[in-house]
């Protein structure tokens, strides 16, 4: 393990702690001052000058609410904030020390949170509006961006401040909305929600995750990647050589997840009645009034609305389009809700969802050649998908569909882990760029042998379903 990968573990393992004392803190106020002064402190020994960055975005992001208003200051919040992030990335050309790991990845996370604000803060003056004129054109735009949206109170500037300086996710997420933080200060029986027993359930798969991320990060590592002797090998070698370098990737992160749930857990953060069918990301999904009044017991909470990583799901399901739901998914939401279902011109939706990802993650260009090549393999993977899976061979299909898409998320993973375009594309040269030559393969062969399409008649020519975009969705 690396020097900076020691210190998120201390860190992480820390705030599991602290998140105990939290839990049993009398009083919301007393939780939110001790929540924002941990946090606090870990920024600032942690990125020490460079905290100056995150405290400014978060006041100015605040002020830009109050002052913009509900209708617009989504847009103006997302505007300056990726503005931001832009010149915070590029601040060793203007004269600044560029961006510590710490302090990079803190603005990264802080970036997500504040911007979600602004946008819970839009939706809520939305769905009061309309609930105001009891328009049910209102609630049906609401409806196309999720089924159910839980409202705030517009928050004042300090409460911006607290919210982004919780040092519950500060460093390793996962982003949760305003509405969830909110919910855990003011739990009027917080100390009494499970959180041990969770939190062991996690540490249990967080056993054999961590162990085999010690394991193959000591026999491959990115850095021979990088040296002419790694290029001196068969082409097997090399193109199969990413195979265990994205297991050492997605063990790392999933063990940095992991313990981030059991942040939450610990303090208990995202603890919902499974009733009302909380989801990561969103919170509840079902309004509380449909079970107010009901007597609840502790064993009927869940950590839903903070669970960030399905290791099962990503490793396993047979989908690109899938295994990408089930990794990172508090991110995920976030990109889908706030970008996905708003782009305004739906064709688009996809790629505009990428690119926003991979200028979120950072300016170097493996982010955005790995990006910007996954809508070509969905677009590819329906293609076969309609084509050539029927009843009869859907197994064998989908077990090939599988091996496939995870020789695509190793590819990929390259782009992330190598960075510089000439580190990036010597690689991908030396595997004769295979994911993209298989993917151009596939396009072709998908149009090729597409089914035909049947005529509408009048009758059919109804949409069966909705096409609000969370019908859509099902399939994204």
């Amino acid at each position: 393990m690396s020097r900076d990968e020691l210190i998120y573990l201390f860190m992480l393992l820390l705030s599991i702690s602290l998140g105990h004392v939290v839990k049993h803190t009398k009083g919301a106020r007393n939780k939110q001052l001790l929540c924002t002064g941990v946090g606090l402190s870990f920024v600032l020994i942690l990125c020490r000058w460079q905290s100056f960055h995150s405290v400014f975005t978060t006041l100015v992001n605040a002020v830009i609410i109050k002052a913009v208003g509900p209708r617009k200051c989504h847009v103006w919040s997302f505007i300056f904030c990726f503005s931001y992030l832009a010149f915070f990335r590029a601040a060793g050309y203007f004269g600044f020390d560029p961006p510590t790991s710490f302090s990079n990845v803190v603005q990264l996370l802080l970036t997500l949170k504040i911007i979600g604000v602004s946008f819970e803060v839009h939706d809520s003056h939305k769905i009061k509006q309309a609930a105001s004129t009891n328009s049910p054109e209102g609630e049906e735009k609401d409806k196309k961006v999720q089924r159910y949206v839980p409202t705030i109170e517009d928050p004042s500037i300090l409460e911006h401040f607290h919210y982004g300086f919780c040092f519950i996710g500060i460093l390793t997420g996962p982003y949760f909305k305003y509405k969830t933080y909110y919910d855990m200060l003011h739990h009027p029986h917080s100390a009494s929600l499970p959180s041990i027993e969770p939190l062991l359930n996690r540490i249990k798969v967080l056993i054999p995750v961590g162990g085999a991320f010690l394991l193959f990060s000591h026999y491959f590592t990115v850095d021979y990647m990088k040296t002419d002797e790694f290029y001196e090998n068969s082409y097997w070698y090399r193109t199969f050589y990413m195979v265990p370098i994205f297991v050492v990737f997605r063990t790392r992160m999933y063990s940095a997840w992991l313990l981030s749930e059991c942040v939450c857990m610990s303090a208990a953060l995202g603890a919902y009645p499974k009733a009302l069918k909380p989801k990561c990301g969103q919170g509840p999904s079902i309004d509380p009034e449909e079970i107010s009044g009901k007597e609840i017991d502790p064993s009927d909470y869940d950590y839903e609305a903070v669970h960030n990583i399905n290791g099962y799901m990503c490793d396993m399901t047979t989908t690109f389009r899938d295994g990408m739901r089930w990794w990172n998914m508090s991110v995920q939401w976030w990109l889908k809700n706030f970008i996905y279902f708003r782009c305004p011109v739906r064709a688009w939706s996809t790629s505009a969802t990428m690119l926003v990802s991979a200028f979120w993650h950072g300016i170097h260009p493996g982010y955005y050649l790995s990006f910007m090549t996954v809508p070509m393999i969905l677009y590819a993977e329906d293609l076969l998908i309609r084509a050539f899976r029927t009843e009869q061979n859907k197994t064998a299909f989908d077990w090939l569909n599988w091996f496939l898409r995870m020789r695509a998320f190793d590819y990929l993973a390259c782009g992330f882990l190598l960075l510089s375009w000439e580190a990036v594309t010597r690689y991908w040269a030396s595997t004769f760029f295979i994911v993209h030559v298989v993917t151009f393969a596939f396009i072709g062969i998908g149009l090729a042998f597409q089914p035909k399409k049947k005529r509408k008649t009048d009758a059919d020519s109804q949409p069966v379903v909705s096409s609000d975009r969370p019908t859509e969705d099902k399939n994204k």
